[in-house]
């Protein structure tokens, strides 16, 4: 198993309670992959039993857990299993045709929720889906003046509906500032220049600058692949099928989408191994 968030140990402990003999490595020092992240959100906190009880499944299941273990081709070729089940994530999705996105002063919205990297007084959000509207939130309750904006015509229009309206109402509380229907064509150290997604007529480039940090949210990509044309190839993945018998893959190294939809995925593919 390739991957310790919440995809990764429900196939783990789910396999080894089968009577499979498993390892799960983990490339960083903490289980729960994105899944951790998304519980830093204001009233979101909850989410962390959920982590905390798939790891508690597979120590008391005695899969064999490998922390801080990036694993590499070479490895597998060298004690080569029977099965590997990908689930590697997905990481900070950066469209490359925005000018300025590889900005060293942009700050990933992943980073921001962990703390490793510092955020000015005055943010903007660049992403206004559910992964940059509960950012925002964050932030404001923290204390910091922010606006967000996004491509659509409006703000959170995948989250659900329940949690929107507390979503919005927090927006309205601490002011955040949206800037919807605007297509982001260039970023800055500073803040964006913009299109306005709504009308392609218009050829205005709309501007919003003067702010201390950008963050970038506008959600997230399969680790380990690249685009062909329309086509996601996935290149990890591709590389093990010359190496081990039986590959699979689960949960956002597929796609990136909801926890229920990875852990089901990778329940289905344990079952079947």
């Amino acid at each position: 198993m390739i991957g310790g968030g919440v995809a990764g140990m429900c196939a783990a402990f789910t396999a080894k309670r089968r009577g499979h003999d498993v390892t799960l490595f983990e490339a960083t020092d903490k289980l729960g992959g994105n899944m951790r992240l998304a519980a830093y959100p204001p009233g979101k906190g909850d989410i962390t039993g959920m982590i905390r009880s798939y790891i508690v499944k597979c120590e008391k299941a005695g899969v064999n857990i490998k922390m801080n273990t990036k694993v590499t081709a070479q490895m597998l070729k060298e004690d080569t299993p029977d099965a590997v089940i990908l689930a590697t994530g997905a990481e900070t999705l950066v469209l490359p045709f925005i000018k300025g996105i590889e900005n060293p002063d942009i700050v990933y919205g992943v980073d921001c929720l962990e703390g490793t990297r510092p955020v000015g007084h005055k943010v903007l959000v660049v992403g206004g889906g559910m992964v940059g509207a509960e950012t925002a939130d964050f932030l404001a309750e923290q204390g910091h003046e922010v606006a967000i904006i996004e491509m659509r015509d409006a703000i959170g229009p995948d989250v659900i509906h329940e949690h929107r309206i507390f979503l919005m109402e927090a927006f309205e509380k601490y002011g955040i500032k949206q800037i919807t229907s605007a297509a982001v064509s260039e970023i800055f150290s500073d803040g964006v220049s913009y299109k306005n997604a709504a009308d392609k007529s218009d050829e205005t480039i709309y501007k919003a600058r003067g702010f201390d940090t950008v963050v970038l949210s506008m959600g997230f990509s399969s680790r380990y692949t690249h685009r062909d044309g329309q086509n996601v190839v996935y290149d990890f993945a591709e590389e093990l099928k010359d190496i081990v018998p039986e590959v699979h893959m689960v949960g956002d190294a597929v796609r990136a989408r909801r926890a229920l939809d990875a852990t089901k995925e990778a329940y289905e593919v344990a079952l079947n191994l």
